[in-house]
């Protein structure tokens, strides 16, 4: 094919040069919209765009691949005098398929695509679509069309086109990383942002975040707090950061724990005594509420008060006064007060154990702590926390854990005190490691020597008796969505995007994950629970991961949370089942028949 003629090249030149100076000039701050910036190089690119017939064209697109790894969407749009961005899918589907540049001088009667739907919407009469290869791999396609039937494209266009995408490929491929990092920036500041504004709290996974983020809310609302949640969550870590974050974090944070004193001695400790109230009352105390004037009251365990004592902190919480043991005189208080339980008040209510106006009164802004099963993705940053915590007190200091250690603790439920039970096992596997990782035997080590079972042996723990379902008790579906998938089959539409694959997929998928999550991740045990053989499941296992990492565009973070499955698992079984990184592109995913 012959080259491109001098008028070709100067225009490609000029383009180029003003690439090079709009690249210095990028600014790439938080506000960064990269839409914006790929419209702005298209836009610089059109203005000098000329054809050898000197028509111009009517539109052109620079389309890129979505953030889900499936979808394809209009990345930036030209138009001469309109700002419809739709184009035909098919095609350029088939451009980034085949890597190939697809050219129909005459769209309308062009056989191969007489059956595009996308096409025929379009009132298109010619058309270039030219592969954009980005950074070595498909990253998209530049789309022009012109409606003119007197100006046709033909050979000498598409590789005029084909140059142009060779062109602009490189300030995209720029963009697209500025993006990329601007969304790690984001991210990291949202999460550093949300731990500097809970205390440093550690929990990124959706259930915490969850409650961090109504838990901001309530810092800086003067209402009484009620935190639930079992033993061991960290309950007066949320308190007392709900504090520091509060107008109130300049004055005192008191804490009483309710469970922890007798009746006679908790109504000293929170509302003070007066000398000679009692045998052994020389001077007179202050109470809790009053060390605590314009700060915060932290009553933990206060299902544990006993009924006297919570006549009084309603009388507290109603009346904004107190009065000290042996005393007569009322005395104002102005104090927030945050409440702890690790029980069901509301049964506690209904089982005349507590009073249900205290209840009520203490409950204006509740908030539920999630267990540690509940947010297994938080237990590895957790493991590292507490192993810089405890590593640097020891010569020579521990540095970290292995990943099978990390695999084997999110794997754990963590039932008896959570958080706290993770904190001593990480201490103890500190002091007895003999190096400076923690490895697997040591963490088997420490749980022996704690009397609790380990991972392994936990999943062999004996089977439920025999349970019969009725037919249509298992399954519920979504008749109205499964009609939708139905109806939107088309000719084009690939055997392996038809209803019947996709259920196929989904629903094998989510048994063989959930039967792996009852037998702690491992395949053997997992594949005599379902009757299949070893293999048939690991292949069955990694068409589903290879899915869903096309689905989520390599994002293997969001694809541990779609499984419920801790991130370094995943990780781990990724590489025993050979699935390399070129699945995070999702053109080699589908590659592969994912």
């Amino acid at each position: 094919m012959e080259p491109l003629d001098y008028r070709a090249r100067a225009v490609l030149a000029r383009i180029r040069h003003m690439l090079d100076q709009f690249s210095m000039r990028l600014e790439v701050d938080w506000d960064y919209d990269v839409r914006t910036v790929l419209s702005d190089i298209l836009k610089l690119a059109m203005g000098e765009l000329q054809f050898g017939d000197g028509a111009p064209v009517d539109r052109a697109l620079l389309i890129t691949r979505g953030g889900d790894g499936e979808l394809l969407e209009t990345g930036a749009g030209w138009s001469s005098g309109e700002e419809d961005l739709s184009f035909s899918r098919t095609i350029v589907e088939e451009t980034i398929r085949s890597g190939n540049s697809v050219l129909c001088e005459d769209a309308m009667d062009d056989p191969r695509f007489q059956s595009s739907e996308s096409l025929r919407g379009l009132n298109v009469l010619t058309l270039l679509s030219v592969p954009l290869h980005i950074d070595g791999a498909m990253g998209g396609a530049l789309y022009i069309e012109r409606r003119d039937a007197r100006h046709l494209f033909g050979e000498r266009d598409r590789k005029f086109v084909e140059a142009l995408a060779e062109t602009i490929a490189p300030t995209v491929h720029t963009v697209l990383q500025h993006q990329k990092h601007v969304r790690e920036l984001r991210q990291l500041r949202s999460r550093n942002e949300a731990e500097a504004q809970m205390g440093h709290i550690i929990g990124q996974s959706t259930a915490m975040q969850r409650t961090l983020e109504l838990a901001t809310t309530a810092a800086h609302l003067d209402r009484t707090v009620l935190i639930t949640g079992e033993s061991g969550v960290g309950k007066e870590l949320l308190a007392r950061a709900i504090h520091t974050q509060s107008p109130r974090a300049q004055q005192p944070f008191v804490v009483v724990d309710c469970s922890g004193l007798s009746e006679s001695l908790l109504e000293s400790e929170l509302f003070g005594h007066v000398k000679g109230a009692f045998t052994g009352a020389t001077t007179d105390k202050i109470g809790a509420f009053e060390a605590a004037e314009g700060g915060t009251v932290f009553l933990d365990e206060i299902s544990d008060a006993s009924m006297p004592m919570q006549q009084a902190l309603r009388r507290v919480l109603q009346e904004g006064e107190l009065r000290r043991v042996g005393d007569r005189n009322w005395r104002k208080v102005d104090v927030r007060v945050v409440c702890a339980t690790n029980r069901d008040l509301s049964r506690e209510v209904e089982a005349e154990r507590f009073l249900i106006d205290l209840f009520h009164r203490i409950q204006e802004f509740p908030l539920r702590l999630p267990s540690l099963r509940e947010r297994r993705e938080d237990i590895p940053r957790l493991a590292e926390h507490f192993v810089a915590l405890f590593g640097e007190r020891k010569n020579p200091p521990v540095r970290g854990l292995e990943a099978e250690t990390l695999a084997l603790l999110s794997g754990r439920d963590w039932q008896a005190n959570n958080v706290r039970e993770l904190r001593n096992v990480i201490q103890l596997c500190v002091d007895l490691t003999p190096s400076e990782i923690i490895s697997p035997d040591v963490l088997h080590r420490v749980l022996n020597i704690r009397g609790e079972e380990s991972t392994e042996s936990a999943s062999a723990a004996p089977a439920l008796e025999e349970i019969q379902f009725h037919p249509g008790s298992l399954i519920h579906l979504d008749r109205s969505g499964i009609a939708d998938l139905i109806r939107s089959v088309h000719e084009e539409t690939p055997k392996e995007q038809r209803p019947w694959a996709l259920m196929q997929r989904e629903f094998g998928g989510s048994v063989i994950t959930e039967t792996l999550r009852q037998t702690k991740w491992k395949l053997r045990p997992a594949a005599r629970l379902l009757g299949l053989s070893p293999v048939k499941l690991r292949t069955e296992f990694r068409q589903w991961i290879e899915y869903l990492l096309s689905h989520f565009g390599g994002r293997e973070e969001e694809v541990a949370d779609r499984l419920d499955m801790p991130l370094e698992i995943l990780q781990r079984k990724m590489k025993d089942l050979g699935i390399g990184d070129e699945i995070a592109d999702p053109d080699a995913a589908k590659g592969e028949g994912a």
